[in-house]
């Protein structure tokens, strides 16, 4: 790569001023490449339109040309602007604060563009015209394009895609891993009740599929609940642990962009925690039922359509537990009453008390759907208190480094 003036002279040599336009600049960066001018002369040109120092660096973050004489990034910092695609905020090695930019097409890559100071815009639309220049000289300056790859491991594709940006090298390596991003795929997770913290970790690095761990959880990506059910129950086997519960896991909706697998990973995490308060080994968003509406609330939405439709007998356990085995018997006194253990006339009494203070008959249709949804509104929100609660979820208990 050519660092020199080179040929580029007269008045574009000075190149356009702090007031040019990104159009403009790319235009006039390009011709002067192609005129002989070399990458300093690039950076120099895009020091006065910006009015802020520039650095170039090689794909391993060591600067190959600079308007300051400043330093680098760290290797692995500048994989992952060249992996990404974006324009980060990073630290440089001597303590300046830079924005970055990625100058490749494809796999033909020049380095990493820095704009010393505050991400601004503007500066950042200039610096992205500089780009098409950079890459000719790099070409020109080094004969074959410089290929660059970025190594992935499991656990990077699986937190990459419970992010909102996934990059292409993100999608080759799942492709690579076996996860069909063609196809519908769910966010899943998995959380580990036993005590065996050292074998789960030993059987989530055996298993034949990617995984990020952080101690007790594991997130993963799946097709189907058929695939998460196979994943759940060769993990309860490979613990050695009996009881069927000790592995929960549960999995988001579908979706066929990578991009929305975030989403899918949030409403696992939810749902995850749901499972476990219901005693349930596997739960999925397809099979959740009602629940699908409610996951996109927040909680505060949630507390508030609870209140709205059961406030008058919240705090009144027997009222409520005896709503919901009348809703769940659609009526019938008898079931109630050998369910909840009580005299049939103290059932009746019960459900006299719930008509008189919610004043409606939860057995009329519109007021059995809005009683069901607000019971349901009830148990995520306490499914999330069950999820946060260290004591329930085990946290206190040493784990093992994950993968």
């Amino acid at each position: 790569m050519s660092t020199s003036a080179g040929t580029w002279s007269g008045p574009a040599r000075q190149g356009p001023g702090p007031d040019a336009e990104p159009a403009v600049l790319e235009r006039e960066l390009s011709e002067a490449v192609l005129a002989g001018a070399g990458c300093l002369d690039v950076l120099r040109a895009l020091r006065r339109a910006t009015g802020t120092h520039v650095r170039l660096l090689s794909v391993e973050g060591v600067p190959l040309a600079t308007t300051d004489g400043g330093a680098g990034v760290p290797a692995a910092v500048a994989e992952g602007v060249l992996a990404g695609g974006a324009a980060p905020a990073v630290d440089t090695l001597d303590g300046s604060r830079a924005t970055a930019l990625p100058v490749r097409a494809g796999t033909t890559v020049a380095g990493v563009l820095l704009t010393v100071g505050a991400d601004d815009p503007r500066v950042r639309a200039l610096a992205g015209a500089a780009v098409t220049a950079l890459l000719i000289d790099a070409v020109r300056a080094g004969g074959d394009p410089v290929e660059f790859s970025v190594r992935h491991t499991p656990a990077d594709v699986v937190a990459a895609l419970r992010s909102t940006t996934v990059s292409a090298s993100v999608c080759a390596a799942a492709a690579g891993l076996g996860i069909d991003l063609q196809r519908p795929q769910a966010g899943a997770v998995l959380r580990y009740h036993g005590s065996r913290l050292r074998a789960w970790s030993t059987a989530l690095a055996w298993l034949e599929h990617p995984v990020q761990q952080d101690g007790r959880t594991a997130w993963t990506v799946v097709p189907d609940e058929t695939v998460l059910a196979r994943l759940r129950n060769r993990l309860r086997l490979m613990t050695g642990d009996e009881s069927a519960d000790r592995v929960v896991a549960a999995s988001g909706s579908r979706t066929d962009s990578p991009e929305d697998l975030a989403r899918s990973f949030t409403e696992a995490e939810r749902l995850l925690g749901l499972a476990r308060a219901q005693q349930e080994p596997l739960l999925t968003y397809d099979r959740c039922g009602v629940v699908q509406v409610l996951l996109p609330l927040p909680r505060a939405r949630l507390e508030a359509y609870a209140e709205a439709h059961l406030g008058p007998i919240r705090q009144r356990p027997e009222l409520m537990a005896t709503l919901r085995a009348w809703l769940a018997e659609r009526g019938s006194r008898q079931s109630v009453s050998e369910q909840l253990h009580l005299h049939r006339n103290s059932v009746g009494y019960r459900v006299r008390q719930i008509k008189n203070l919610l004043g409606t008959d939860p057995l009329l249709p519109a007021a059995s759907a809005r009683l069901h949804l607000a019971l349901t509104a009830l148990d995520l929100l306490a499914a999330d208190d069950h999820a946060a609660d260290p004591q329930v979820c085990g946290e206190d208990e040493p784990v093992s480094a994950g993968r």
